[in-house]
Order: structure tokens, then sequence, then C-alpha cells
């Protein structure tokens, strides 16, 4: 009899830390304001994260040689434009429909992943990101506590 494998959903389960950032800034602004701040090289990804769905989010990645880290920026939500369905006095606004990378955090503009091997102080880093002007503010998220964390495996 052939024995049966059986592959879980967990397969990948990779280590890395999660920042949420809330601030009313478009995704370059912030880009530039953390390449600044940080001394990173953030840059815009050819191909947006596409989750099977008509969302799109922006992502902005950079690979750190001297740290072996990675870096993304991800945008944690796209509106887009619909055409309304029925004609009525409202019929002309288009509708807003609001689609969420981690639909948890509806109120986190973006997140900040970071892959490495122990040697970023994320304690340190957040309290840099909370100093910064633009940031509203900026905190940590347990990713093993998110529900649609494969969304970001990317």
């Amino acid at each position: 009899m052939p024995s049966l494998h059986k592959i879980s959903i967990n397969f990948y389960d990779a280590d890395y830390s999660l920042i949420a950032i809330h601030t009313s800034l478009e995704a370059h602004s912030l880009v530039y304001w953390l390449n600044m701040h940080l001394k990173t090289k953030l840059k815009r990804q050819k191909k947006d994260l596409d989750l099977n769905t008509a969302a799109q989010f922006s992502v902005f990645d950079w690979q750190d040689a001297q740290t072996d880290s990675y870096w993304a920026l991800l945008s944690n939500k796209q509106v887009s434009s619909a055409a309304p369905e029925s004609q009525d006095l409202f019929s002309e606004a288009p509708l807003e429909k609001k689609q969420y990378l981690i639909p948890e955090h509806k109120g986190v503009d973006f997140f900040l992943k970071i892959e490495d091997e122990g040697y970023l102080n994320i304690a340190q880093l957040v309290a840099q990101l909370k100093q910064m002007a633009v940031i509203v503010t900026a905190f940590e998220i347990d990713y093993n506590q998110i529900k649609s964390k494969n969304n970001l495996i990317f």
C-alpha cells in the first residue's frame, strides 16, 4: 500500500519582523523619507503584489548586502472605483471599493517587512520611525497572530 504524504498549510514558515506604519503620505513619498532617514535604498518593484483579486498592492523592496537582510514596504490599502449598478439619485457618483492586504489591520497604511538574521534592533527601528514627522505612529506586529499572513508571501 502506498504511503500518503500531507503538506501543511504552514509549509512556508519564515522568520521576519513586521512593522505597521500609519501615515497620510503616498507610498513614493514615504519611501523617500525612509530612504533619507534610515539610509535604506527601497525601490519600487516592477510588478505589484497581486492576490488573485481585483486589488494590487504596491511593493518597494531592498536587499541589504551588508547585513544580509531583505526589506519590503507594502501598501495595505487599495481603493478602486466602480460604476454604480443601479440608476437612482446618486448613480452619477462612482463607488469606492477598499481592499486590504491584511484585513485584520484596516487602520494600517503600510507594512514594513524585514527578513534578517537578528542583527537589527526592531525596537530601536520602531522608535526611529515614530520620531519621523511624517509618520503618525509605528508599532511591531506579531505575524503569528495574523490570520492572513499568507498574503505576505511573495
